[in-house]
């Protein structure tokens, strides 16, 4: 089985030796994606950062030919300190309106960036 991997131009480009996404047949898996805005490096507060995650993922999913409309599984990978679950709720409910994929939670301790707050990974399907 052949992988292709992914680089989409209008996400945050990997900070370390990995890409975006690699595809294998029908399935596309995604790396973890911070809720860092691309244009500005900003990270807002825990709801906004679920948000810019997903859209980073979105945009992952478009350069690969699909959609979150096409997600299997969804990772989300939380500080443990955040306390606001129904922000992350929200703004997650409002990509995956219509279709809601299996989703796991992990709370850790850190995550690469002090500001960050959240990482989301994704298995798609591409076909």
């Amino acid at each position: 089985m052949e992988l292709e991997r992914i680089i989409a131009p209008a996400a945050p480009q990997p900070t370390g030796p990995f890409v975006h996404a690699v595809r294998v047949g029908a399935l596309l898996y995604t790396s973890g994606q911070a809720g860092r805005d691309p244009a500005t490096g900003q990270m807002g507060d825990v709801g906004a950062q679920v948000d810019q995650a997903l859209t980073n993922l979105g945009d992952i999913a478009a350069a690969a030919g699909t959609s979150l409309h096409r997600a299997v599984k969804v990772t989300l990978i939380l500080r443990d300190d955040v306390t606001d679950m129904a922000a992350v709720n929200d703004a997650y409910a409002r990509h995956f309106e219509g279709h809601l994929p299996a989703r796991t939670s992990f709370f850790v301790s850190r995550l690469k960036n002090p500001d960050m707050l959240v990482e989301i990974e994704a298995v798609l399907d591409v076909e």
